[in-house]
């Protein structure tokens, strides 16, 4: 089905342009997708696009970070970035009669970044700050342990914050040939939402960025395939906190619909297995989720869960029990039924607002150079059989698991580490 209010255009240069104008909005959103992120990094510049993402908000040779602030929420708006494993983003949100000011920030700090060195050395120790939290706080620890170790010697498993060292030893050129390497329109993609005019948005993106030369793409190196290790980190918490990961499926695999699915049955939602058996009737964690990632080649689903010293060889118990009851027993109807009816819905609640359709258009064009409308998306869904998911299952949750424990040194000795 084709979305008459979505536009694209594609300038000389590569860079792709893409606009949905939403009937009777009063917001615009506007963004900048580049489709590199921290797997695209050499590793003695490990962190370099969370670096870089930090620095664009310094402003430029004539605006201040103070005045990109002032400029943003003088209106209500919002301005913020984040940075992935294969693409980094940048956007802003703001009253439709603030839209020309934002594109133009936006545009401005993206093209023209300051990237002065007392700039690179104040970021460097927020990032430190960063990386100390990440480190100090055992749920975000034991989901970069699960990466490190799921794709071991890969950049896919490297921490996307960079390295203490390596953040300690870039400097202002290195982090400028970076931004002039890989920001270029063959990586980028501009997306918007909202009260948007399609034609005033390419001209002024031609304006910005139409005398830049196409660029490269990054190569990209295949993962190995040997997973399944067991791994521990000693860390002082009351808690014993658990991930078990698999490798998955590509962001462009067919089969992703029906892995949707099956997350949402194992531990996407309240009426999931794991949160029903895990929290509900066992009582062994306040928190229990299921997730998946799609990459360009490969992708990730993982479980966590976190519970008292004292019960994690159980909680572990409990999880593979779960996972060999999908594998076992596969999924019914009236499970399939329920979790493509909720997934349905939270896709639908989730694009009520421009940044969210702003987002889906943006990281749709950059990973796979087209948006898939939401009805198409919906009929896809809609097409998955009991079949299709206890295939996926078998194909994602039967290979090889990883697993992270995070927890004092008796608590990860009592799981047997």
């Amino acid at each position: 089905m084709v979305n008459e209010a979505l536009i694209t255009t594609t300038l000389g240069n590569g860079l792709r342009v893409v606009s949905e104008h939403l009937p009777g909005s009063r917001s615009a959103s506007i963004g900048a997708w580049f489709a590199v992120g921290s797997r695209d990094e050499a590793p003695e510049r490990s962190g370099a696009s969370h670096f870089l993402e930090h620095l664009l908000f310094k402003g430029t040779e004539e605006r201040s970070a103070r005045a990109v602030a002032e400029a943003i929420d003088g209106v209500g708006g919002d301005m913020n970035a984040f940075t992935a494993r294969e693409y980094t983003a940048f956007y802003a949100r703001v009253p439709d009669t603030s839209a020309s000011m934002a594109t133009d920030l936006l545009f401005d700090v993206l093209r023209r970044p300051a990237l002065r060195g007392s700039d690179v050395d104040a970021e460097r120790q927020v990032i430190n700050e960063e990386l100390v939290a990440a480190l100090d706080t055992p749920d975000d620890l034991v989901h970069i342990v699960l990466y490190e170790t799921l794709f071991a010697g890969h950049a896919l498993g490297r921490e996307v914050l960079g390295e203490p060292e390596t953040i300690r030893a870039m400097g202002p050129d290195d982090i400028a040939d970076f931004h002039s390497r890989w920001y270029r329109p063959v990586n980028m993609v501009i997306a918007a939402a909202g009260n948007i005019d399609h034609g005033e948005l390419v001209a002024t993106v031609e304006q910005h960025f139409g005398d830049l030369t196409t660029g490269q793409r990054p190569e990209r190196t295949p993962v190995a395939p040997d997973v399944g290790e067991r791994v521990g980190t000693e860390l002082p918490v009351e808690q014993i906190h658990a991930a078990i990961g698999w490798r998955s499926l590509s962001h462009d695999d067919p089969r992703r619909y029906a892995l949707a699915i099956a997350n949402q049955i194992l531990g996407g939602s309240p009426s999931s297995r794991l949160f029903q058996s895990i929290r509900e009737e066992q009582a062994l964690a306040y928190t229990v989720y299921s997730s998946t990632s799609g990459y360009a080649d490969t992708g990730s689903a993982s479980v966590y869960a976190a519970t008292s010293i004292d019960r994690g060889a159980e909680l572990l118990g409990a999880l593979d029990a779960e996972i060999d009851g999908l594998l076992n027993d596969g999924v019914t109807q009236r499970e399939l039924d329920l979790a493509r009816s909720g997934f349905e819905g939270s896709v639908i609640l989730g694009l009520e607002d421009s940044g969210s359709r702003m987002s889906r258009i943006a990281t749709g064009m950059a990973l796979r150079n087209t948006v898939l409308p939401i009805d198409d998306f919906l009929a896809a869904l809609a097409e998955v059989t009991v079949d299709d998911v206890n295939a996926v299952i078998r194909a994602v949750y039967g290979a090889p698991a990883t697993v992270s424990l995070v927890g004092p040194g008796r608590g990860l000795a009592a799981c047997g580490i």
